[in-house]
């Protein structure tokens, strides 16, 4: 037990007091509430006892507005569970949109009752739309597909959890087969059925991706039918639980570089295999992204100081490392690293330090831990490092639309010295594209993009970039443009 002059206060702001804020997304349906301000409808984003905080489309601009006083109403299904006054504090830019901090000047949410009309009217809505018009809403290809997967993995299983229980009576036996062997077969025999499997379920849910009824009911029946199928396998359990609170985390492309099987089970283990099939990509475009630093570090101009490459959206920087480990520097070179999570930013910095520290200065590793709204801001802290002969973001992109995409390569590219090279990586929309298991069984929603969609990400760029190409990766899966900035 603590004595009074043990117990530690906050430090900083944090000395101010804030009622506990609830995320909307992780308790409220966004078919169910609606936020109105001033009657214009926002997206809710969190709330607490004393105000709320909320989006607008990108093109909004409450900038103007903020100190004034404003009418918000909350509604659950039909019904009011919250209307009265507020101020707006603060308007900030995301790649979302605009969003508002707004504390309300009279009365209060009563979260109880919010959360409680919020249950009742979800019970309503499943109940009275009945299970015959939902399934109804799913083509019969699209269950039929559903049942052929379900089909496929659950004869592995048993076919797997047969071996297993046998396996003690084979004992002794000169051609009793090793697990790993086991698995090479069923992974020989299952790939490639896995694959038809993907390809029909790409071709079916194209055509429900303009419709978002259609969409979140496809979703929906997917994630109750299909995605618990996966989840005895890692990397497809932490792709759709999302511990980070974010897809793709830095521990899910772990699991893709190493490439090992994990799993509690050999069907985990396997179903884990047809999991690092889709993400390959993951690591192919790490592989290119590291010949690229490779060629960048040799022919950049020598202006005297090292050559300088930034990545945005680094993960774990696997390519970084993987660089490092060369035997011999042929220039020093320094690398900047920035990610939102600093866990990433963590394990980044700890497997380049050992590198870093063979080459005796030669090489540098410096880790930045900044939101990507922060990057949007006109004092973008990249202003204040030095000019870039690289600069690359894989990983990003492929989150923003058109518009938030543009202004932060605007920004990246600003940053890049005359004669440097911007990289810019996206998921590929092509026939075998990632969006079926990723949208459909992970709920990974990325935005795809055709060689066209990636050559406009860089226009209106000034000086205009010299475009040296738009290439898949070996999967077929990646975009990767390679721009040059004009010397």
């Amino acid at each position: 037990m603590k004595s009074y002059e043990q117990l530690l206060g906050a430090e900083g702001r944090r000395v101010f007091f804030r009622a506990e804020r609830f995320k909307a997304q992780n308790l409220l349906s966004p078919r169910l509430v609606r936020l109105d301000v001033d009657d214009v409808a926002l997206r809710l984003l969190d709330f607490s006892l004393s105000g709320i905080a909320a989006v607008d489309a990108p093109v909004a601009d409450w900038s103007e507005r903020v100190g004034e006083t404003v009418e918000v109403r909350i509604g659950v299904g039909r019904e009011t569970a919250h209307q009265g006054r507020g101020r707006i504090c603060r308007v900030e830019p995301t790649t979302m949109g605009p969003k508002l901090g707004i504390r309300f000047v009279e009365g209060y949410l009563d979260i109880g009752e919010l959360m409680a009309r919020h249950e009742e009217a979800a019970l309503r809505q499943e109940l009275d739309g009945g299970l015959e018009a939902e399934i109804d809403s799913i083509c019969p290809g699209y269950r039929l597909l559903c049942a052929d997967v379900i089909y496929f993995l659950r004869r592995y299983k048993a076919m797997l959890e047969r071996v297993a229980e046998t396996a003690p009576l084979a004992v002794g036996r000169r051609n009793r087969r090793h697990p790993d062997e086991i698995l090479d077969y069923c992974e020989e025999k299952a790939i490639p059925e896995w694959r038809r499997l993907w390809e029909r379920g790409g071709e079916l849910v194209a055509a429900v991706m303009d419709d978002p009824e259609k969409l979140r009911a496809v979703k929906r029946f997917t994630e109750l039918v299909v995605t618990p199928e996966f989840m005895a396998a890692p990397i497809w359990q932490r792709s759709y639980e999302k511990p980070l609170g974010y897809p793709g985390d830095f521990q899910v492309m772990r699991q893709v570089y190493d490439w090992q099987r994990i799993g509690d089970t050999t069907y985990g283990q396997l179903v884990h295999r047809l999991g690092l099939d889709v993400a390959e990509c993951i690591a192919t475009r790490m592989v290119a992204i590291k010949q690229t630093i490779a060629e960048t570090v040799v022919s950049a101009p020598d202006d005297g100081g090292p050559v300088n490459v930034l990545s945005l959206g680094c993960g774990p920087a696997q390519e970084v490392a993987n660089y490092l480990r060369v035997p011999k520097l042929p220039r020093p070179v320094s690398f900047t690293l920035i990610d939102q999570d600093e866990t990433a930013l963590s394990f980044a910095y700890e497997q380049t330090l050992p590198e870093v520290a063979r080459f005796n200065g030669q090489a540098a590793v410096s880790c930045l831990h900044v939101s990507f709204t922060q990057l949007l801001k006109a004092w973008s802290v990249l202003s204040e490092l030095p000019k870039q002969d690289l600069i690359y973001s894989v990983g990003l992109i492929d989150y923003l639309a058109l518009r938030r995409a543009r202004t932060l390569i605007t920004t990246l590219y600003e940053q890049l010295k005359p004669g440097g090279r911007l990289v810019i990586g996206n998921m590929r929309e092509t026939e075998m594209s990632n969006l079926w298991p990723m949208e459909f069984i992970c709920d990974w929603t990325v935005i795809y993009r055709n060689e066209a969609d990636m050559r406009a990400l860089v226009e209106g760029l000034s000086p205009a970039p010299v475009i040296e190409a738009v290439t898949p990766d070996s999967t077929g899966r990646v975009y990767l443009l390679y721009a040059r900035k004009p010397g």
